[in-house]
């Protein structure tokens, strides 16, 4: 996500941006009335598929934490990315509509930009921190006994969630609500001093914005799966393995290469539109792409990171198991071969799962019901 605000009187600095062209609100409506919404609809039901299987008590590795973040950060940026630009999409467009549009979204925005973007370094960072976590228990097994632990996990994601909170309170005091000349009650949302000032404007909002949630996280990612993938391969040719752990290793594979080439395809249009080198016509366009597909990568994490492995998708189909057929296991009744009928409580048999985690491999266990 972007900076600068998605609404029709924004101003950087004493220029503002409008959209005065009809094909940009045209644009702005099909990607972020119609399409957003969409992509956040399927993508918020997926979370919250992924929230109640990640939740469950069989998933309670050191990975499992960090995906757990990540699901919950991205329900937040699909919430946020709603309310923050496909409602102001469809108002715009329509002058009776100007109560939200000219007097409720000038209000919400800097929160909400303020909680997106917060939810943004988080989940940029988690990432980066589950994709070490992995890097450590196949490159250093040996390490991970003393790494991969649950207390250490959970500082970590504390550390990163405290730094998104400090990082982006600068974002608080960029942008205030003003008045603006119309028939009725009108606000502006415009630059404060501090919002035009260069340690702001350019450092801050630019420089660390680009190192801190592209440049760096890129080359971690990048180097990471790297060397993960690397390492897989070469335990493939050092030792003969069964298929199950063959397949186990191929499937953490893919998912390590999706999160980097998700995170690029999703991400790096975000990154052009820091720079108004592009103009305001085009900036406002190419916005209209950046934040869709910032949408959809909080949308499609999940498939990322779960769906891909066979672990989920039984624990998935366990739970919806036991909602659907629980009334029904619960007593069933057995007819004998002499006509009488015998009552039976059925208790559910233990559940082996094979090796594929959701986790890394150092984290593998067998749940029992």
């Amino acid at each position: 996500m972007v900076e600068t605000n998605f609404k029709v009187n924004l101003s950087v600095g004493d220029e503002y941006l409008q959209d005065d062209n009809d094909t940009t609100a045209t644009l702005m409506f099909v990607f972020w009335g119609i399409l957003i919404p969409i992509i956040g609809v399927i993508g918020f039901i997926g979370n919250i598929l992924t929230i109640i299987v990640l939740f469950r008590k069989e998933m309670k590795s050191t990975t499992v934490y960090f995906l757990r973040t990540l699901v919950i950060t991205d329900t937040g940026i699909i919430i946020g990315c709603i309310l923050g630009l496909s409602i102001i999409s469809i108002t715009q467009l329509n002058p009776k509509m100007w109560l939200f549009t000219d007097v409720i979204y000038p209000f919400m925005y800097t929160p909400i930009n303020y909680i997106v973007m917060t939810l943004q370094f988080i989940n940029v960072w988690v990432t980066v921190a589950v994709s070490v976590e992995r890097y450590i228990a196949i490159c250093h097994p040996f390490r991970a006994v003393r790494f991969c632990k649950k207390r250490n996990a959970f500082i970590l994601i504390g550390v990163i969630s405290a730094l998104a909170l400090l990082y982006n309170i600068p974002r608080c005091f960029a942008t205030t609500v003003t008045s603006c000349p119309a028939s009725h009650e009108c606000h502006s949302i415009i630059s404060t001093e501090f919002g035009k000032s260069p340690f702001y404007e350019k450092l801050y909002a630019v420089y660390l914005y680009t190192i801190l949630i592209y440049i760096i996280p890129l080359v971690f990612l990048g180097i990471l799966n790297t060397l993960l993938i690397m390492e897989l391969m070469r335990m493939r040719k050092r030792r003969t393995v069964t298929q199950v752990d063959e397949n186990s290793e191929n499937n953490m594979s893919i998912v390590l290469v999706l999160i980097v080439v998700v995170f690029i395809l999703c991400q790096t249009p975000g990154l052009v539109a820091q720079f108004w080198f592009l103009g305001e016509q085009v900036l406002l366009k190419w916005l209209c792409v950046s934040n869709t597909l910032f949408a959809l990568n909080s949308s499609v994490n999940f498939l990322i990171y779960t769906a891909v492995g066979r672990k989920f998708r039984k624990v998935l189909l366990k739970t919806f198991n036991v909602l659907v057929k629980r009334p029904v296991n619960e007593i069933r009744s057995s007819y004998s071969q002499n006509g009488g009928t015998e009552m039976t409580k059925l208790s559910p048999l233990p559940v082996a799962y094979d090796s594929e985690e959701v986790s890394d491999e150092t984290c593998k266990f067998r749940c029992t019901r």
